[in-house]
């Protein structure tokens, strides 16, 4: 599974999106034909990441209704339960349904209390999009707790991206509250994070310098996203 996604994620990230979807849903229609159900759940669940992505609404909530409805039917871990939840989530949240997205969210955060420890890094996956549904409803306080939750998570991890896009959400966040001097300080320590000489320079670290070109261009930064952008290219290039 790790393998199958991240060929996709590597098709993805070289704009081969058509090629991406078409990996995933043969590997979940081959699951689905084998009887090999939890497979096939896993790959729904790797689909709606893949359409919140790739901004193709309704076959994102295709695989949302088989995904949910799934998780009626079967026993699954509660970690592999959260994971799904969030993944539904998150992208109710990006085609503009943030608030169907909170109960979601809430039953996730259960479930992963109930299997994960305290400090485990999928909640700071989890908080960071918790923030962002929060802000997309208006409530920025709230927004702001947990993505500070989730920086506190990520600090304890050495060399990880993942603390560099949570920097550049906060960064948006005190956008939308018109505090531009603390905006600014976030995207520098973003920088700092991207910059850091022991990060790995892998397929995950060129999509997620991907992600946050947008952001740094929308700020007017645009050496830095010209930069961010290069570092993905030449990643690509070398595999």
């Amino acid at each position: 599974m790790e393998e199958l996604t991240a060929r996709a994620d590597d098709l993805m990230g070289r704009g081969q999106w058509a090629e991406a979807e078409a990996l995933l849903l043969s590997a979940r229609d081959d699951a689905l034909a084998a009887g090999r159900t939890s497979a096939a759940l896993s790959l729904n669940s790797e689909l709606m990441g893949f359409y919140r992505m790739y901004g193709k609404k309704e076959p994102f909530e295709s695989a949302m209704a088989s995904s949910l409805a799934a998780l009626e039917n079967m026993r699954v871990p509660p970690a592999a339960r959260g994971t799904i939840l969030i993944n539904a989530a998150t992208g109710l949240v990006a085609f503009g349904r943030a608030e169907e997205a909170l109960p979601y969210y809430a039953e996730a955060a259960e479930c992963y209390a109930a299997a994960l420890p305290a400090g485990d890094y999928r909640f700071a996956a989890l908080h960071n999009n918790m923030a962002t549904a929060y802000q997309a409803s208006g409530e920025l306080d709230r927004a702001g707790e947990y993505m500070h939750k989730a920086v506190s998570i990520l600090e304890r991890l050495p060399h990880h991206p993942d603390l560099g896009v949570t920097y550049v959400n906060l960064a948006q966040l005190y956008a939308a509250k018109s505090d531009a001097a603390e905006a600014s300080a976030c995207l520098d320590r973003a920088m700092e994070i991207f910059d850091d000489p022991e990060m790995l320079w892998d397929g995950y670290y060129a999509h997620t310098l991907q992600k946050c070109v947008g952001a740094f261009e929308a700020f007017g930064r645009t050496t830095e996203a010209a930069d961010l952008r290069e570092r993905a290219e030449v990643i690509y290039e070398g595999t």
